[in-house]
């Protein structure tokens, strides 16, 4: 098992901003997927899991945005660190649980199981 405890707001993935110069990601979006990263990196230097792996998530923190997207928003920051790719037959089971909690106490507690005993080797 992978065990990450990322401290930080919770956010949400956020939508392309398309303009007439162009189509860009909010700058408050990629700094906080720089930051997440970076928390990452800091806690795992492994290769990229191939799976299939369970992922569990227990967020905490002010409760705004959808489940969707505050998975997203992770799941689009871990991919390609953490595992090869977030398509279902690498990720085939994923749990988020979120508790209300002050902003300065926000975090992202995260487990990664692997779902068979090739993968085990690589944890």
């Amino acid at each position: 098992m992978i065990e990450l405890t990322i401290s930080m707001v919770l956010f949400s993935k956020a939508r392309p901003r398309v303009t007439k110069n162009g189509v860009f990601m909010p700058a408050d979006y990629t700094r906080k997927r720089k930051e997440m990263l970076r928390q990452i990196k800091e806690q795992y230097q492994g290769e990229p899991l191939e799976g299939p792996i369970r992922l569990e998530l227990d967020v905490y923190g002010e409760g705004r945005g959808d489940a969707d997207n505050i998975i997203g928003a992770f799941m689009d920051t871990a991919n390609k660190v953490l595992w090869v790719d977030d398509r279902v037959s690498v990720i085939p089971e994923i749990q988020i649980r979120w508790q209300k909690a002050p902003r300065g106490a926000s975090r992202w507690e995260v487990r990664i199981y692997p779902l068979n005993c090739e993968q085990e080797s690589l944890l």
